[in-house]
């Protein structure tokens, strides 16, 4: 008798005021599971139970990226991806000097999203 092969499903933490829906429902409709904080201190409690493979921060004004020390300190080596519709790249600089392993621009279609996400993790693999 084979033993079928599980297949594990990518979690992804999801940190963002206000989460961006189209986002989230692109994630949920490729097969991630997500779940979402509204803040990092609130996800302190969720990491160490749903242990995600990636969390996207969701940053909606350049102030944003001082959440981002908080993030990195939380995720403990978990790849962080900042999500932003903020227009010019001063914002993603900053996000990346202060830890996010990549960016994405909002809005972006479900197969962008999938391509930049199995990405990431097959290099961090």
């Amino acid at each position: 008798m084979k033993k079928k092969a599980t297949e594990v499903r990518i979690k992804i933490l999801f940190i963002g005021e206000n989460p961006d829906l189209p986002l989230l429902s692109a994630l949920q409709h490729v097969g991630y599971e997500a779940v979402v904080c509204e803040s990092p201190q609130k996800a302190r409690v969720v990491v160490s139970a749903f242990r995600p493979h990636l969390v996207i921060v969701h940053l909606r004004r350049p102030a944003d990226v001082a959440t981002l020390q908080e993030c990195h300190l939380l995720a403990d080596g978990i790849p962080i991806v900042v999500a932003t519709s903020v227009p010019g790249y001063e914002t993603v600089m900053r996000a990346l000097e202060e830890g996010a392993t990549s960016f994405l621009f909002l809005p972006l279609e479900a197969a962008k999203i999938k391509k930049v996400v199995d990405d990431l993790l097959a290099s961090q693999a």
